[in-house]
Formats: C-alpha cells, structure tokens, sequence
C-alpha cells in the first residue's frame, strides 16, 4: 500500500460524499481562522500524532495533512501533542502551510 494510500485511509479521502468526511473528522478546533481536527493514528499499542489543519482562502477550503512521528501510550496525550504542533505551524507557517 502507498503512502498516498494509506493517507486516504487515515483520514477518509476515499469516500465521495464530502458530508461523510466531515463526519469522521470530528468537531474542529478554531485557530486563527483555522480549523484543526485531531486525527490520533493507533499504532501497535501507541498513539501516532496526526491531525487535518483546514482553512477557507478566496472562498475555497485549502487543507494540510499533518502528521508527526511522535508516539504516545494515551490517545488523549496524542490530542495534547497535535492541538499544540498545529497551532505552533499555524504560528510558524500561516497561508504557506498550503503552498506547494
């Protein structure tokens, strides 16, 4: 399986109705004028840090995929360690977070 893959699988890309995305993404966090769905990935007994940085620009939704090698034992430290790494490449970043 490929990363592009196996992205689309973590995160629900395959499906075709944009409503069912949004459902499995969860409630965001606002940011800045961003949103940050805390996408926690289970690895093997650990937490893997991850997350969907979104934001409207000129009227469309642009989107980052953000994924760290960070492991954790708890889920909900997995959600500490992604709200905090979102907000510090929002604060970093800004609109260049969807560049390239």
């Amino acid at each position: 399986m490929g990363l592009g893959t196996l992205l689309k699988k973590v995160f629900g890309a395959h499906d075709s109705e944009p409503g069912k995305k949004a459902e499995k993404l969860g409630e965001p966090i606002e940011y800045k004028g961003y949103q940050i769905f805390l996408q926690p990935r289970s690895l093997g007994g650990q937490f893997g840090v991850g997350g969907l940085i979104r934001k409207s620009v000129d009227g469309e939704i642009r989107e980052h995929v953000l994924i760290r090698a960070d492991q954790v034992p708890s889920r909900e430290q997995c959600n500490e360690i992604t709200l905090q790494k979102a907000k510090t490449v929002i604060d970093q970043l800004g609109e260049d977070l969807f560049k390239g």
